[in-house]
């Protein structure tokens, strides 16, 4: 048990083990490593001689061609440390690109249902701050550590060769240190996990905090906010405090046992040299050589919160890579001319075992119809359309894409055929054009600007001093809601997709942004498989179908005439809205 730690520190998953297993990339900056340690390990040696053999014998000769000797070993050892660093620091950026290129493709395999329960803040630290703990934890280990230790183990080599009794005596004062590192240990690790929880905590507040500014400002709520995100504050900086405490007490203790590891060194090589069984420049070596003897033990101190920090960040980082919430329902077939048919067999589905959002639903969308969706809020409306997209799997029934189960399905080649028009339209920053092309990246510069002119976007753009070049901001901050509306269905209109899902496009605008967006959609919609959610009943008279929900289920279906004259559900949607009032 007491050699546990050293399992556990190679084990399979950690990142010694992640380290280890990566070292062939640094080749080129570990040989570097050796010859700089290699070009300064005869220094104590040198140092030795100018004191018993130069300096006796008032041989300046000899002093000046150590010292020039000394010198050229100096700049030999600092131009081998720069190359060595520089090969290190580009095998290591490539090898944290790949990671945080790993972690952003999971982050595209994991499914909703695991996604919805995350913090953004919290899986940004993992993509941003834990890979550069683990970077700087390696870099610090391969450009510092590791090099140290190495001209430490060379040094070691001389002085036995020196005088291996006084070395003794050194060495056996190890176990001192290594007994400190078992102390420590675990209290080290414990709290820089404890800090790293509650730096991802206080990252997940604070992006919630950035991104609801205009809400917060909006209801006054300020001071709230402040407490709220004041209290995740406090707990990191506590955390950083009984870290910071701890990590003093350790390089206390280590400070100390140098000392005392000086001192025994000084006395038992002055016991030595009265004795004449050594030389005052043998005890000058020694001297010497302790401080580069212990430097990997110093480099320990500040490398035991800093690699215990980057384990902790590369436990966090492999947590969310092995994962397996991963939306591997997908199949592999192909359509390769889709119609858009769309049909939901007995289909029921519960967010995390809750009452189902959709209850053994049975509906059938025929290539080329427009059904529109109505329905209270909690009806289950926009939970069709993400089975449809395969965002979550239905736990009974089967969704079938011109009668190929969705399960048999490549939904990432079935995705490509279909388009979102969502209620509040999600705009990147960069430009209106870089926007539009999110849909298709190879799409010509004609074809973005004629599917702005039929999303009626192209008047607004060509007003702009820069037009299709306009920086829009973050999220799209420098437009209107009527303006994002009417990229968002260019977007979807360069995409030309087979199914197009229009999700409550225009309950949000102004009429006359309404008037615009609706006009545009109207185009988008022909000949195509449309399915619309909608809240402004308004928008639905020309659909071919209107479906009801209620709690999941159909509870009336049919055309716009038809249901207003049954006098059932529906009308009495209409008749909410008519008095004002929010159905459900």
């Amino acid at each position: 048990m007491r050699w546990s730690w050293i399992r556990e520190a190679l084990g399979t998953g950690t990142l010694l083990h992640f380290m280890v297993s990566n070292l062939r990339q640094f080749r080129r900056g570990m040989v570097l490593a050796v010859l700089r340690c290699v070009v300064i390990a005869p220094i104590p040696w040198m140092f030795k001689e100018m004191i018993d053999a130069h300096i006796p014998d008032g041989n300046l000769r000899g002093v000046f061609q150590l010292s020039g000797l000394f010198l050229v070993m100096l700049v030999l050892h600092y131009l081998f440390a720069v190359a060595g660093a520089k090969a290190i620091a580009e095998k290591m950026a490539n090898l944290i690109l790949q990671l945080r290129a790993d972690i952003f493709d999971k982050l595209n395999e994991l499914n909703f249902a695991f996604l919805d329960k995350q913090r953004s803040g919290r899986l940004l630290s993992k993509y941003a701050f834990d890979t550069q703990k683990v970077e700087m934890t390696m870099m610090q280990t391969m450009n510092q550590f590791l090099p140290n230790l190495l001209y430490s183990a060379c040094i070691t080599g001389l002085l036995v060769w020196m005088n291996w009794r006084l070395t003794i005596v050194l060495l056996l004062m190890i176990p001192l240190f290594a007994f400190m590192r078992t102390v420590f240990r675990d209290k080290i690790r414990e709290r820089n996990e404890r800090s790293r929880l509650s730096q991802e905590k206080l990252s997940g507040a604070a992006s919630e905090v950035i991104t609801a500014l205009r809400l917060i400002r909006s209801f006054g709520q300020e001071d709230h906010v402040i407490r709220h995100v004041g209290s995740y504050s406090e707990t990191y900086a506590q955390s950083r405090f009984d870290l910071t405490i701890i990590n003093s007490i350790f390089g206390t203790f280590t400070y100390v046992s140098t000392q005392f590891l000086a001192l025994v060194t000084v006395a038992g090589g002055a016991i030595l040299v009265i004795q004449g069984q050594m030389t005052l420049g043998t005890l000058t070596a020694f001297m010497a050589g302790l401080p580069i003897i212990m430097m990997p033990i110093h480099l320990f101190v500040g490398m035991a919160e800093q690699y215990f920090s980057g384990q902790a960040s590369y436990r966090s980082i492999q947590e969310l890579l092995g994962s397996t919430y991963v939306e591997d329902w997908s199949g592999t077939q192909i359509l390769p001319d889709q119609e858009g048919r769309v049909e939901f067999r007995d289909v029921t589905f519960a967010y995390d075992g809750d009452r189902p959002a959709v209850k053994n639903l049975s509906l059938t969308v025929a290539p080329g119809e427009h059904l529109a969706l109505v329905g209270p809020s909690g009806a289950g409306k926009s939970t069709v359309t993400y089975l449809l997209l395969g965002l979550y799997q239905a736990q009974s029934g089967q969704i079938l894409i011109d009668g190929v189960d969705q399960n048999e399905l490549d939904m990432k080649d079935f995705r490509r055929h279909t388009a979102v028009v969502p209620q509040d339209s999600l705009i990147l920053s960069g430009t209106i054009a870089d926007n539009i092309r999110f849909a298709r990246p190879d799409a010509t510069d004609e074809e973005v600007r004629e599917a702005a002119r039929l999303a009626n976007a192209d008047e607004f753009i060509d007003e702009m001093t820069e037009g299709y070049e306009t920086l829009v901001g973050e999220r799209g901050v420098m437009l209107s809601g009527g303006q994002r509306q009417r990229i968002s269905i260019a977007r979807a209109i360069l995409r030309n997709p087979r199914i197009l899902i229009l999700d409550e496009a225009t309950s949000s605008l102004d009429t006359t942004s309404e008037r615009l967006v609706q006009e545009a959609l109207n185009r988008l919609a022909t000949k195509r498989t449309v399915i619309t959610i909608a809240h402004r009943l308004s928008t639905i008279r020309d659909a071919n179908r209107i479906v009801v929900l209620r709690h999941g289920e159909v509870v009336e279906q049919g055309t716009y005439r038809e249901l207003v004259a049954a006098g059932g559900a529906f009308s009495d949607l209409l008749r909410a809205q008519h008095d004002g009032v929010l159905p459900g």
